[in-house]
């Protein structure tokens, strides 16, 4: 951990490079799991959500098949950024977090461009409209087909 602790959603030490590490590997059911539970719940992020970003971003950079599950847990954690009732972005974290956002636009249009379930275009979609400062967009995308109905009235 970089420079003091880490904090899961629920204020607890939590690094999740081990996490990461293991999604590399091939465990993507599993780790995916793991970082939902500790970096986002119903909402709430922390520290060591923040500070996963970094090491989420450096993982699609080495994939050749986009994974909407690491782009769906960045725009959440995103999401979570900008909602005033979570810690803000640590200032020890703050270049590290914005420099992983530089990065990842260029690869969600590249893994745009080849995405085709649902999921992957909902959340590499997402991504792209966070990037853009489309932030109600994002929100919007990541919402399932059934739930975006409802909002229209459908």
């Amino acid at each position: 951990m970089s420079d003091g602790l880490w904090l899961s959603v629920y204020r607890q030490p939590y690094d999740p490079m081990p996490a990461i590490e293991a999604w590399r590997a091939g465990e993507v059911e599993r780790a995916s799991q793991e970082l939902w539970d500790h970096l986002y719940h119903q909402g709430a992020i922390n520290s060591a959500s923040f500070a996963a970003v970094e090491l989420l971003v450096r993982m699609i950079e080495e994939q050749s098949v986009p994974d909407w599950r690491a782009y769906a847990l960045i725009a959440s954690i995103e999401g979570g950024r900008l909602d005033h009732g979570n810690p803000p972005l640590p200032v020890t974290l703050s270049a590290s977090y914005h420099a992983a956002w530089a990065k990842l636009l260029p690869l969600a249009l590249r893994d745009l461009s080849i995405a085709q379930a649902d999921l992957e275009v909902r959340a590499v979609l997402a991504v792209v409209c966070y990037a853009k400062g489309q932030h109600r967009l994002a929100a919007i995308t990541l919402c399932t087909e059934d739930e975006r109905a409802e909002m229209l009235g459908e």
